[in-house]
């Protein structure tokens, strides 16, 4: 038994039989002539025949009284012209589209990059602000300290008393000059070596301490 035809494949009969026939052919003519060559009922011959005037695979036209089909090889060339034109179209919309997905997808992708230097840049920043106010209080008690310490307290220490004080004081100031210096560079890494950039935050820290073209002033 021969296998069952789908309709597409009763369809494709139908267009191989009329092309090859190569002329126009009444409804009647075809309602003789289709049901052997496509498998289907006489009763579904103009069903068929008007599905396939649907999708543009049947040309027909009324002459006379009645309606002539027919399909000739340049009709079917002329369909796979416009059919391969649609495709080419729907080709470049999607490389359009894909070019602007990409497109967008790099911009998005710079903002966010551009956003996390930002945010690194500001927590870098207001880390190395709460390090100067820490150095700042340390600088603020020296020189309360310095203040304090004077003649009248002198009269009523020893010398070798006030020498140990003194070599105290000057170890502490050198260990806070020590962390100045690595504060100065930590600061010169972050301005990327822009001395005017150092300068500016060297004479805002170091106020009366800081010297011109040295920054901060030697003990």
């Amino acid at each position: 038994m021969p296998p069952k035809l789908s309709k597409s494949d009763k369809q494709d009969r139908i267009v191989t039989h009329l092309r090859a026939t190569g002329t126009c052919h009444t409804l009647k003519d075809l309602e003789k002539s289709l049901p052997a060559v496509a498998s289907i009922n006489g009763i579904q011959v103009k069903e068929y025949l008007q599905a396939l005037t649907d999708e543009g695979r049947l040309r027909v036209e009324k002459i006379g009284s009645g309606n002539w089909y027919w399909i000739f090889g340049s009709d079917e060339r002329i369909q796979r012209a416009q059919q391969l034109a649609r495709v080419k179209t729907e080709v470049e919309r999607a490389r359009s589209c894909w070019t602007d997905v990409v497109a967008a997808l790099a911009a998005e992708t710079t903002r966010r990059e551009q956003e996390a230097d930002d945010q690194r840049r500001d927590a870098e920043r207001t880390a190395l602000q709460a390090q100067r106010a820490e150095l700042q209080a340390a600088v603020d008690r020296l020189r309360r300290t310095e203040a304090q310490t004077g003649l009248d307290s002198v009269s009523s220490k020893g010398v070798l008393q006030l020498r140990e004080e003194l070599a105290g004081f000057t170890q502490e100031a050198m260990q806070w000059t020590d962390d100045i210096y690595v504060l100065e560079e930590y600061l010169r890494r972050l301005a990327s070596g822009d001395r005017e950039v150092v300068a500016a935050v060297q004479r805002d820290c170091y106020g009366d301490e800081y010297v011109e073209g040295e920054g901060l002033r030697e003990l």
